[in-house]
């Protein structure tokens, strides 16, 4: 473990950064410049979309760390299906992958800044279909693959049943869970709005049980809701 964390440190020492007001994006070295130059306006245009939707903006500048595949599974030990990861401290995407395409770059660091803001408004008490939900529902405004690969599985998962971490899915899995969960908050956010879903998120950081913080800013009660998840 302290060699790894080692050559973490090393790693990080080396890098190079570009920065704007609200981001800077570490990166090995010069053929990567290119990338983060992108990255960069990637998350610009992720920090007003969904800032806006939910009507919250960091307060401080965001770390973004690109990796090779190799390093980012190293660090981070995320399944082989992770497409990036936030680790409280920074957003981390692997190049290779995440990068291919300027669709994929928006749709991964849209993803991962939405779990910043989460995380800024509520680090603890959140049930994992609604982060990762809300993250992926936040992604983008076509969820059209998501309403096919339910389809696809003739019904969606359970919420209930995806309250904990999905990193113990499978790659197989992975999928289907991040589409029930990403349809059922697009519904929270159709039919009541960002804000409301954001002050659900501080009411649950505030320890409030999710039933009785649902109905309060939902309107509806959790069971009903869960019972008819798209």
């Amino acid at each position: 473990m302290l060699a790894r964390w080692r050559r973490e440190a090393t790693l990080h020492d080396r890098m190079q950064q570009s920065l704007n007001e609200h981001f800077t994006v570490s990166y090995e070295g010069p053929p990567e410049a290119a990338l983060a130059t992108q990255a960069l306006a990637s998350l610009d245009r992720a920090y007003w979309r969904i800032g806006q939707t939910l009507s919250l903006f960091p307060m401080r500048p965001i770390s973004v760390v690109l990796y090779t595949t190799q390093q980012f599974r190293d660090i981070t030990r995320s399944p082989t299906w992770a497409a990036g990861a936030y680790d409280g401290t920074a957003i981390l995407v692997p190049m290779r992958g995440a990068l291919e395409s300027l669709a994929e770059l928006d749709r991964v660091l849209a993803h991962e800044f939405a779990h910043v803001l989460i995380r800024t408004v509520a680090p603890r008490n959140v049930p994992m279909w609604l982060n990762e939900g809300l993250a992926t529902a936040l992604e983008t405004d076509d969820l059209g693959w998501a309403r096919e690969r339910v389809r696809r599985a003739g019904q969606p998962l359970s919420l209930a049943a995806l309250s904990s971490s999905f990193g113990r899915l499978t790659k197989a899995e992975a999928p289907l869970a991040y589409a029930t969960s990403a349809l059922a908050v697009r519904r929270l956010l159709d039919d009541a709005g960002g804000v409301a879903v954001a002050n659900l998120l501080r009411d649950l950081d505030e320890g409030l049980d999710l039933a009785e913080a649902f109905l309060h800013r939902m309107h509806r009660p959790l069971a009903a809701f869960l019972a008819n998840v798209p």
